[in-house]
């Protein structure tokens, strides 16, 4: 099945903004490989500032490095990949869902097709 993941990452460097959610990515990638799954896409959505200051393992964040994941997998992998994030210290917010690939549309994330729709007019 497709399943689409939206995340934040923390930054705890300002140089390295997206060191996290590189680290992060790669985990989560490793882990949908290793359980016969396939990695269809990342996309890094930037830097930028939370809209309200949040608070995970005992620290507040007010910006975060935010990506998007697009994968096919097993529903198990999907639920161990949503019980790591929800343990990770590293992730702020993050958000699974599956996507229906059925029809015929523009394979990729939701991300791009919205990227190229607005680009269009």
């Amino acid at each position: 099945m497709l399943y689409e993941l939206v995340a934040i990452a923390r930054v705890n460097n300002p140089n390295f903004v997206h060191a996290e959610a590189k680290a992060l990515s790669s985990t989560i990638g490793k882990l949908v490989i290793n359980n016969k799954g396939v990695v269809r896409e990342i996309v890094s959505l930037g830097c930028r500032p939370l809209p309200k200051i949040m608070t995970k393992a005992g620290e507040r964040h007010f910006q975060g490095s935010h990506f998007l994941m697009l994968f096919d997998s097993s529903s198990a992998v999907q639920r161990e990949i949503l019980r790591s994030l929800k343990n990770d210290p590293r992730v702020i917010r993050s958000n699974l869902v599956r996507v229906d690939d059925t029809n015929d549309l523009n394979p990729g994330s939701s991300y791009s097709r919205a990227a190229n729709a607005l680009s269009q007019f």
